[in-house]
């Protein structure tokens, strides 16, 4: 390495000579990366463990990606389909295969993305074509697509005022890397042959911080003269919690080089048939890339959150628990919502969708006037989570598991209460008491949970709420329901002592009696008083 190119300008050429010349490349007027067999991806956001992705999105799928050069600007085209995993039966009863045709356009006037076919949302039937996408996305699929195209490195040198040399080391292995400021990319080259082996560009997570997010190009053959990789990972990094995890990957089985597209491959649909009008590609305050890689590649974003103070609906569901919040962010079945507890002196808020935080704060700072003093993730699912660092900032402690502090931590300036299987934590007044419970290998996730909330002084008669995420999306038809995660709820709610007569409250649903699971599941379930309780006041006292 000491021996070796000192410049970026040098490494660059030394990557494209690896490649087969700069001549060779910049003929290359288009490609297409076929891949009829292998495309896999899985899921950080909705994870079981913390830190891992250790759920699938795609657990099969094929796809085309395609690039034409005939101009300077990136243009891009992916055809996928893809079957999703069991897991996303809530969105997709019939789990119907994802099939559509991304275009992507750069340019701050006349660029764009669009579905031109299908769209990439869990919940939508896959033969909608859902059109242009958002701002934020448009410019996060530029930078993907930057990150894949084969002439990255003409692009990169032809920006030589943006361009630095930077040391790599991953395990111990120095790697020679150029930094191109002006497209927030760092090429990593390989240290022997300067064959370009990891694209990273840098986010910022909503929990984990800082991290990159790395594309491997791996097993690189020749086609017509150029090096191509045939092999994509695209592989997500935090220092902080030494996670190193594996986002998507996909074989590229054959490649063909200046392919003759139609005169409208690259084109989106006209304005009047897209859901939303075309949007050139531009960064947007508050949508980080470390949001988008999540709920985009997870087929959950369906754009900007535009909605105000005004947009939330606020409701009492409870009779007797007055003082229980069910906040409706977006009004349908699977709409997103979430809890607020009011105490005599203070507030303790349930789950944090990041697209709605400072929305739910004004209204609670309007309406409540107390303090927020405590937020409780249901768990770490960063459409229940995402938000929780804006609460810390006005001085709450966060409710979690005594399993999930460490992972907590990475927010800066987090303080805790904690409980555990035998030692729940319960938040109370004179008028209302709230129990987190946890139990180890919970349902959905690790670290999940659920509160138990009733009156302070529980009585055969007494109303009480069960507030969850997830587990059940209450309202839902038959088909849409998982029903082994939902059994294994009821098996703890049972040793809970959790009275029958229990109404629940969910995070996607709608406020439903605990009976109706109990019917949906044909589960055992006795009669049980709200006596039974086993943890907090139980009785009143005389």
């Amino acid at each position: 390495m000491t021996d070796g190119p000192s410049s970026a300008e040098e490494l660059l050429d030394n990557a494209i000579l690896a490649l087969g010349g700069e001549e060779t490349l910049s003929k290359l007027m288009g490609v297409t990366y076929h891949s009829p067999n292998i495309y896999r991806s899985n899921s950080l956001m909705q994870s079981y463990e913390m830190a891992q992705a250790d759920t699938a999105v795609a657990i099969r799928g094929h796809q085309n990606v395609s690039f034409s050069f005939a101009s300077n600007t990136l243009e891009q085209r992916i055809d996928r389909v893809l079957d999703p995993s069991g897991y996303w039966i809530w969105g997709s009863p019939k789990l119907d295969p994802f099939d559509f045709s991304l275009v992507t356009r750069d340019g701050s006037k006349d660029g764009f993305a669009c579905f031109v076919r299908g769209n990439n949302q869990i919940w939508l039937p896959s033969n909608i074509s859902s059109g242009y996408t958002d701002s934020a996305l448009a410019e996060y699929l530029v930078l993907h697509g930057e990150m894949l195209s084969p002439k990255l490195t003409l692009k990169m040198k032809s920006n030589s005022a943006s361009i630095s040399v930077v040391s790599i080391a991953l395990n111990g292995i120095q790697m020679p890397a150029v930094h191109d400021s002006s497209l927030d990319l760092t090429l990593i080259l390989d240290p022997k042959t300067y064959i370009p082996h990891i694209v990273r560009t840098a986010e910022t997570h909503e929990i984990y911080g800082p991290c990159t997010y790395d594309m491997y190009l791996t097993n690189y053959r020749v086609v017509d003269g150029l090096m191509f990789p045939h092999q994509i990972t695209n592989v997500y990094n935090s220092s902080a919690t030494n996670l190193n995890a594996a986002l998507e990957n996909y074989i590229i089985e054959e490649i063909t080089t200046n392919p003759s597209f139609a005169s409208d491959f690259f084109s989106g649909i006209p304005a009047n048939e897209s859901w939303f009008p075309p949007a050139p590609p531009r960064k947007v305050k508050g949508v980080t890339h470390g949001h988008l890689t999540e709920f985009f590649g997870n087929g959950l974003w369906s754009g900007i959150n535009t909605d105000t103070l005004k947009d939330l609906q606020v409701e009492r569901p409870f009779p007797g628990l007055p003082n229980v919040y069910w906040v409706l962010l977006k009004n349908d079945t699977l709409g997103v919502k979430q809890f607020i507890m009011e105490f005599e002196n203070e507030v303790v808020v349930g789950d944090a969708p990041p697209q709605w935080t400072s929305n739910v704060i004004e209204w609670i700072q309007q309406n409540l006037k107390k303090p927020i003093t405590h937020i409780w993730p249901t768990h770490h699912h960063r459409d229940h989570s995402g938000g929780a660092s804006q609460y810390i900032a006005l001085g709450a402690k966060l409710i979690v598991p005594e399993m999930a502090v460490q992972y907590w931590s990475n927010l800066p300036n987090a303080t805790f209460i904690t409980f555990n299987e035998t030692h729940p934590y319960m938040h109370s007044d004179t008028s209302m008491q709230a129990s987190f419970r946890w139990q180890p290998s919970a349902v959905h996730a690790l670290d999940w949970t659920y509160a138990f909330v009733a009156p302070s002084c529980i009585t055969s008669n007494s109303s009480v709420a069960l507030l969850e995420a997830d587990v059940w999306q209450a309202g839902l038809p038959r088909e849409q329901s998982y029903e082994a995660p939902m059994r294994l709820w009821l098996d703890q709610l049972l040793r809970d002592g959790v009275t029958d007569r229990a109404v629940v409250a969910p995070t996607h649903g709608v406020v439903t009696p605990l009976t109706e699971l109990i019917d949906i599941t044909g589960y055992p379930y006795p009669e049980v008083s709200p006596t039974s309780w086993r943890y907090g006041n139980g009785t009143c006292s005389t």
